[in-house]
């Protein structure tokens, strides 16, 4: 049995590329000099610092320049320029004063209220955010909202992304019915496969289909020998434990699929299986069946994300020589450290209990002893 590092990096060595459907393919590149032009950022009067200088508190007023206006030249070093936020700087100006310091009457600015002031005070430097022919944006990269906004205002109008990773989510069982039935006494809803896409989706996969199979080997084999070619990864989630029905790794194996590990010194997931189909260049993820088990492990070894740190908020005690994946309620304290408060979960089939869950945190084997204000590697059930 493998420890978690190793699931992790054989994982991350053997998985086909693995990106959100959204992550950016090529880099970006600045098609100008951003800002283009000195930019206006205060709405007020432009002079030139030197006039300021020298004690200069009045200017003549010789026009407006409002955003989306092209650049103006004051021809006298005496006068200036009432100027709107956005605007170019006009030539010969490099001191924006803004309204409230001003009083305006007749044409005339006057200085009213005396602070410190440099060179090019309020002035958006052009060039200043970054040169033409500048990466602005490396690959690959998550485009949100920002991104997006980025890559629109350098003109461009369709970013190339990478393709779409085809994922199937199955889910394998007698006991399972669908979510509009009424379940007898011995059934269950089926329910792993919902929250399972529904993580994937909110952290940027899409083309997501899902599928059930009941514990028959003949209707796995056959299944999986229809779809296998048609999808990036397989995500089986139940059906590779121990138990006498639990077919999926024999089938697997008879199909040809290399697998790399099966059981993860860890709780919850320890029944972990991860292959691929080198054939068909199609990972093959075998999750345990009970639902905190499999969600813990999808957003483990997955779902990619930063990596964050929470402090506990009481002390932890785990006896077992495995790592603990233990789910906790995030708090944002006042010192800007994410604070874990554990929550109690009876057995990794207590679903209802990941309810007020914002995630979970890592405690590592080689401790038995969490101490409150310690902090371990937080996994959010979303991407911050």
């Amino acid at each position: 049995m493998i420890n978690v590092e190793e699931a992790s990096i054989l994982i991350k060595e053997h998985m086909q590329k693995w990106e959100a459907s959204a992550s950016l393919k090529e880099n970006l590149y600045a098609d100008r000099d951003y800002p283009p032009f000195n930019r206006v950022m205060m709405d007020g009067i432009a002079v030139s610092f030197d006039s300021y200088e020298k004690g200069q508190r009045e200017f003549i007023i010789m026009g407006v320049c409002p955003a989306g206006s092209p650049s103006r030249k004051l021809a006298d070093p005496v006068t200036c320029f009432e100027v709107m936020t956005g605007a170019p700087l006009p030539h010969q100006t490099d001191l924006i004063i803004q309204y409230e310091h001003l009083i305006i009457e007749e044409g005339v600015a006057k200085i009213i209220l005396e602070v410190p002031r440099s060179r090019f005070e309020s002035v958006h430097i052009a060039g200043s955010d970054c040169k033409k022919g500048e990466v602005v944006l490396s690959a690959p990269a998550f485009m949100h909202g920002p991104h997006v906004g980025i890559a629109a205002s350098m003109g461009y109008d369709q970013i190339k992304t990478e393709k779409s990773h085809k994922i199937m989510i199955i889910s394998t069982g007698d006991e399972l019915v669908e979510v509009d039935q009424k379940p007898l006494e011995h059934q269950i809803r089926r329910s792993n496969v919902y929250a399972l896409k529904k993580s994937l989706e909110i952290n940027g996969f899409e083309n997501i289909t899902l599928a059930h199979l009941n514990d028959d080997p003949k209707e796995i084999a056959d299944h999986y020998q229809k779809t296998v070619n048609n999808y990036d990864i397989l995500i089986y989630s139940g059906g590779v434990s121990k138990g006498k029905f639990d077919y999926l790794p024999k089938v697997w194996s008879d199909l040809g699929v290399k697998k790399y590990f099966h059981e993860v010194s860890q709780r919850p997931g320890k029944p972990l299986w991860f292959g691929v189909d080198e054939k068909n260049k199609t990972s093959v993820l075998g999750l345990p069946g009970n639902p905190v088990s499999s969600l813990v492990c999808l957003h483990r070894y997955i779902i990619p994300g930063r990596r964050m740190y929470a402090r506990l908020s009481e002390e932890v005690i785990f006896t077992k020589h495995l790592t603990f994946f233990l789910p906790v309620k995030i708090f944002f304290m006042k010192d800007g450290f994410l604070q874990a408060e554990p929550l109690k979960i009876k057995n990794s089939g207590d679903f209802t209990s990941l309810a007020h869950s914002d995630g979970f945190i890592e405690l590592p084997k080689e401790q038995s002893v969490f101490k409150k204000g310690e902090s371990f590697v937080f996994y959010p059930w979303r991407n911050f």
